[in-house]
């Protein structure tokens, strides 16, 4: 889905362990720790970069992840919503990633996420809270 069909969204699937590290190097520096890996292990970290100029980037960003991650779980894999993105493509390095996959380098990183097999079993969700849905 996309505000008024403009698919102003651009995915980038990452499986190369070279690009991997890169990016994992690039948010876990933005969360302020260079020894973790924000993406979890994940083999597969699927970017989705969106066109600033579409006013809805960020909306539309946010609902391909979701339905990504829907159909990752009807498939049996497992996946997690990674934040940070905005600030990665805000970056040098981020920009010359975005050269170097010859995309344009005004994209704005809006999330990504992990793929790949969980191990153990899936988490439970956590209990709704009372005041979640009102009624009118």
């Amino acid at each position: 889905p996309s505000g008024m069909g403009q698919q102003p969204v651009v995915f980038v699937a990452v499986q190369d362990p070279e690009t991997r590290e890169q990016l994992r190097k690039m948010n876990a520096s933005i969360m302020g720790d260079p020894d973790t890996d924000p993406f979890y292990g994940a083999p597969t970290i699927v970017l989705v970069l969106a066109d600033p100029e579409r006013g809805t980037c960020v909306e539309d960003g946010s609902c391909v992840l979701c339905t990504m991650m829907d159909a990752a779980h009807a498939i049996g894999l497992a996946s997690c919503w990674i934040h940070g993105e905005k600030e990665m493509f805000e970056l040098p390095q981020g920009k010359a990633l975005l050269k170097e996959w010859g995309l344009p380098e005004n994209l704005r990183g809006v999330g990504s996420i992990a793929l790949g097999y969980g191990e153990g079993p899936l988490p439970q969700p956590k209990d709704r809270k009372h005041d979640y849905v009102t009624k009118v």
